[in-house]
């Protein structure tokens, strides 16, 4: 491509997976084709907007997985691929090998056995940067900011004494994210500090910890921009960090606080991912699982570029203070941070699919177990008190919600209304003959006149059956399910979905349901 045509150079790359291989393998080579290109935001665009030069022409393994850009391919994990990163200190291309670096944080985990329940933290700081960055848009469009209502549980005394004992790890990483984006330090360098101040940390810990110092200091700057206009002390402190200036300019200001909260949306995003994998049970999955396992080896990873992604924030920020009259946001500056949040978004997206396998494998799992434990309740051997057990297993086993609808009444009602009683389960599909469905009303609504008679003393419960491959319902089942339970005199399930498929299964091989309504009759014991 001619030198006087950086795009056309920057597009003749794009097209040449072999010159983006030989730039990724030869520093010398990417500083001088940067110096040869010029740089201008013409020659990155297409590199950000370009999707055809996938992972798979890089030699990196699993490139089936996910189609980013050249910049994002050039900057993967630790999959011995090497990486393009841009110095913070300057406008030149840098490459570092990301196999070499991440053996630097694999060093720094040492995990000392101790553990806590992160969650609370991370609701507290998830409500922090919330607030924080519909603040920035309630300056910056003028909208009405939402309100926010913080959970109870992160309120909690026994989660304030857990935050009593972790103040001292929090702000030791916000000093350091503050004093070294002052100081403009290189952002692997102030990286690979956080990581050794928390070494003896789990890898969720040191995302909820990290984000929480960076909550601290985001939050901290917003609040002064919140209150500064009607709090003497507040106006003293902003024009100490000049905010009342910068707040002149929010119009200005508008692309930097777009990157910067689009960032930071990835990293709330991201560490919540991380975090639900610690939640899993582990009665019915375990790390050596290989679909879990796969999770677990990219969380060093995911830590990495989300606390980096917390320095170049910082970094972002402090320079929003010093900046004097300089407010917009120069084409590198924003190229850093949109790499970064499309970075966080693909290590998001490949741990969402492992967390959804992860969640499949337990539902399997628990499925075979509820199974198991249905052929042990209707057992000939087993013994009950009653027929609560049994119910509750068949229908719906919480105490969160009323499972049943009284046809009678039009009311929920609680399960039980069936203790200690003759029940009869009317099993069947949405396809009920009217004829059948008939006279069933009619045989019922006898003996509820008769309701005095040894034989009339039973209740009636529909279970419907119905494909749980198909979840929500599509309307027009849904219509017919409640078309169904409007002309039914008795008791019926409310919502056909709380029937598990474990149960479905029972009902099929046990009791050979298949297309035909059935009638299964339990006695007071649920026998």
């Amino acid at each position: 491509a001619p030198s006087n045509n950086p795009t056309a150079a920057a597009q003749a790359l794009l097209h040449n997976p072999g010159a983006a291989q030989a730039l990724a393998n030869n520093p010398g080579a990417a500083a001088a084709a940067q110096a040869f290109l010029g740089n201008r935001g013409a020659t990155y665009q297409p590199l950000l907007n370009n999707t055809h030069v996938g992972q798979q022409h890089m030699g990196v393994p699993g490139a089936s997985i996910s189609k980013p850009s050249t910049g994002e391919a050039l900057m993967k994990g630790h999959t011995g691929s090497h990486a393009l990163i841009r110095s913070d200190r300057g406008s030149m291309l840098s490459l570092s090998d990301d196999n070499v670096m991440m053996k630097q944080i694999l060093a720094t985990h040492a995990p000392d056995g101790r553990a806590f329940d992160v969650r609370p933290l991370l609701n507290l700081v998830e409500d922090i940067l919330n607030r924080a960055t519909q603040h920035v848009d309630f300056l910056v469009k003028g909208t009405t900011q939402a309100q926010i209502e913080m959970e109870e549980k992160a309120l909690q005394a026994n989660h304030i004494v857990m935050l009593e004992a972790l103040t001292y790890t929090i702000d030791r990483i916000a000093s350091e994210l503050s004093y070294k984006a002052l100081g403009g330090s290189d952002a692997h360098a102030t990286t690979t500090a956080i990581f050794n101040l928390l070494s003896s940390y789990t890898w969720d810990a040191k995302l909820v910890l990290s984000l929480s110092a960076f909550a601290l200091n985001y939050g901290e700057f917003w609040l002064l921009a919140q209150i500064y206009s009607t709090n003497q002390l507040a106006k003293s402190m902003a024009i100490l960090r000049q905010l009342p200036s910068l707040l002149e300019h929010t119009a200005l200001l508008k692309p930097r606080f777009d990157a910067l909260n689009n960032l930071i949306r990835a990293m709330i995003d991201l560490t919540k991912c991380v975090v639900q994998f610690t939640q899993l049970p582990s009665t019915y999955i375990s790390q050596d699982v290989p679909v879990l396992e796969t999770a677990i080896n990219l969380f060093p990873t995911a830590v990495y570029w989300t606390i980096r992604s917390m320095v170049a924030c910082a970094t972002q920020i402090s320079n929003l203070s010093s900046m004097g009259h300089e407010f917009g946001i120069s084409t590198t500056e924003s190229w850093e941070l949109s790499t970064l949040a499309h970075k966080l978004r693909n290590i998001y997206e490949l741990l969402k699919q492992q967390l959804n396998l992860c969640y499949q494998y337990i539902e399997e799992k628990t499925d075979v177990a509820f199974y198991q434990l249905l052929l042990t309740l209707f057992d000939p051997n087993a013994l009950h008190i009653d027929n609560m057990k049994v119910l509750k297993a068949l229908i719906y086993d919480k105490d969160d919600k009323l499972p049943l609808l009284d046809g009678a009444t039009k009311r929920q009602v609680s399960l039980d209304v069936l203790r200690r009683k003759n029940v009869l389960l009317l099993i069947s599909s949405l396809e009920f003959a009217n004829d059948e469905l008939a006279i069933l009303e009619q045989i019922y609504n006898e003996s509820r006149i008769h309701a005095t008679r040894l034989e009339s003393q039973y209740e009636v419960v529909w279970i419907p059956i119905v494909d749980h491959s198909i979840i929500p319902l599509p309307e027009e089942m849904q219509t017919k399910f409640e078309n169904l339970q409007s002309t039914m005199p008795w008791y019926s399930v409310l919502d056909p979905l709380v029937i598990k498929k474990p149960v479905i299964r029972f009902i099929k091989e046990v009791w050979h349901f298949r297309t035909k309504p059935i009638l299964v009759v339990l006695d007071p014991q649920g026998k």
